[in-house]
């Protein structure tokens, strides 16, 4: 009992995760959790806000950077599509008693596509440092812990 308890926690989570990101509303009482004249005001800053702050971005290399962001986003959405998918197959297949063989090929499957999905995120960094200039190369730290699961919702310039 305990067991299906914990996997339809873990399923609902995942599935909860998988549509995060869509967003809309906003305002209090909106659903959108950020209250939209906190937007307005600009305290509520974007990813692509931070990293321009935290880099000290030029017009041009902002312009570059979220177009490199778009592109990797794009290249990701199928392969976030097929990890919510493959972590709800794990969770069916323990769920279903299926053997430790089986889950483990399920697993080996998942990590594959994590893996992916590291990939992207670190050649979309790669590609932001190369744009960069020497002095802002060094305060480029910041930014490679936040490309960490960056293409993990629908849309990579959220606030959160």
């Amino acid at each position: 009992m305990f067991l299906k308890l914990l996997l339809s926690g873990i399923l609902a989570t995942t599935l909860a995760f998988a549509q995060r990101g869509g967003g809309g509303g906003g305002g209090k009482g909106g659903g959108g959790g950020i209250d939209m004249s906190a937007m307005q005001m600009g305290l509520v800053q974007t990813r692509l806000d931070r990293i321009t702050a935290t880099l000290k971005l030029t017009k041009d290399q902002k312009k570059d950077v979220k177009t490199t962001l778009d592109e990797a986003n794009k290249e990701a959405a199928p392969l976030r599509e097929q990890m919510v998918k493959s972590r709800l197959a794990i969770g069916q297949a323990i769920q279903d008693g299926k053997s430790q063989d089986e889950i483990n090929q399920l697993i080996n499957s998942h990590a594959a596509l994590e893996s992916q999905m590291a990939g992207i995120e670190l050649k979309a960094f790669a590609k932001i440092y190369k744009g960069l200039e020497k002095d802002q190369q060094t305060t480029v730290a910041p930014v490679f812990l936040m490309m960490k699961g960056i293409f993990s919702g629908k849309n990579w310039n959220t606030t959160d």
